[in-house]
């Protein structure tokens, strides 16, 4: 199956996991380019989840103080 578009988002990146999940056919560049898109978006996931991680114990940690200093 040639693909006539070049992947280029996440939607076109596992419309071409799942043909391959299905035994059908994938050119090597979609593989490729479905490959590099998904490692990225998940690199990006993990620090996005470790930032917002990271803001919530500040969050918590302000929370924490506040209600110190108020006497709770």
């Amino acid at each position: 199956m040639a693909s006539r578009s070049k992947i280029t988002n996440i939607a076109g990146a596992l419309r071409c996991a799942s043909h391959i999940k299905q035994g059908k056919p994938c050119s090597l560049a979609d593989a490729r380019a479905t490959a590099a898109l998904l490692d990225t978006a998940i690199k990006s996931s993990r620090r996005t989840a470790s930032s917002l991680k990271r803001q919530l114990e500040q969050s918590d940690n302000m929370v924490t103080r506040l209600l110190a200093k108020i006497g709770l």
